[in-house]
């Protein structure tokens, strides 16, 4: 069986992402994270934040988050060249990352194991850029319709073919991991020009096309608390865990990590959409 890295990206001063992190590999950690074909690589700018965990770190350094952010202007870019870092410190043939608001509901092997050269995995598919009625999307169109971008190898334009991958899921094969600096080269140039926060994923996406690498998709094998309302109910109660029994103590947090459900009862669901509607 080929050896599979989940790489998890967690940086930046709110706690929350490293919550999660944590709380991915704890409830992954049983049924398949544990597994000898398996490891874990956490990128990551605390890394003091996972000690006892056993897991491969990889410090962030504050050059680094300066560069992989375009100077600060954009942190989605630390997930490109934080991803493309664990890759080439990988003895893995495959590296699956997971967003740190996300877990797995499914074995994600089964997932993985569709991950081939010039094959990989993103979340899902949001649709394509020309044509879209969705406004976040659309400001694509605004600003590339008649823009030139010109890259170290190649001139880019927009195309009818592009789309945009959301990059929750980032599933690709150790041949495929020099794609990553491209995508961070297009990215690197497309972010000055959309104002959007989707430019990494979108700048993945594209690298795949012109690579000529398909993509399947993984987002029924997860559940998530990307939601506003979600990661406003389930932020506190990771907090609330981590300080109870303490930031690493990793059998500790191992053996009640079941006691948290995550899930946001029915009531809590009305008070905020209750709270949303006298805004």
């Amino acid at each position: 069986m080929d050896k599979l890295e989940h790489v998890i990206i967690a940086y930046g001063d709110q706690l929350g992402y490293h919550h999660g992190a944590k709380f991915q590999v704890l409830r992954a950690w049983p049924n398949w994270y544990s597994s000898q074909y398996v490891s874990v690589c956490v990128v990551t700018d605390k890394p003091e934040l996972f000690n006892n965990y056993p897991v491969r770190l990889i410090q962030i350094t504050e050059q680094e988050a300066h560069d992989w952010s375009l100077c600060g202007t954009q942190h989605f870019g630390i997930k490109l060249r934080g991803l493309e870092k664990a890759m080439a410190t990988s003895d893995s043939s495959v590296s699956l990352l997971l967003d740190t608001d996300t877990y797995w509901k499914k074995n994600p092997r089964l997932l993985a194991n569709s991950v081939k050269p010039n094959h990989a995995v993103m979340f899902c598919d949001e649709g394509k850029i020309k044509g879209t009625k969705n406004v976040s999307i659309n400001r694509f169109n605004e600003s590339l319709e008649k823009a030139e971008i010109f890259l170290s190898d190649m001139r880019y334009e927009l195309s009818d073919l592009s789309r945009m991958y959301n990059s929750s899921i980032i599933g690709m094969h150790q041949d495929d991991a020099g794609l990553l600096d491209r995508a961070f080269e297009l990215f690197s140039a497309l972010e000055p020009l959309v104002e959007a926060h989707t430019v990494e994923q979108f700048s993945l996406g594209e690298i795949f096309r012109l690579s000529g690498v398909s993509v399947t998709f993984g987002a029924r094998y997860t559940g998530d608390w990307s939601s506003t309302g979600k990661k406003n109910y389930v932020t506190p109660l990771l907090k609330e865990f981590f300080y109870r029994y303490g930031e690493d103590n990793f059998h500790a947090h191992l053996e009640h990590i079941n006691e948290m459900a995550i899930s946001r009862p029915l009531g809590v669901f009305i008070q905020q959409k209750i709270a949303r509607l006298r805004r």
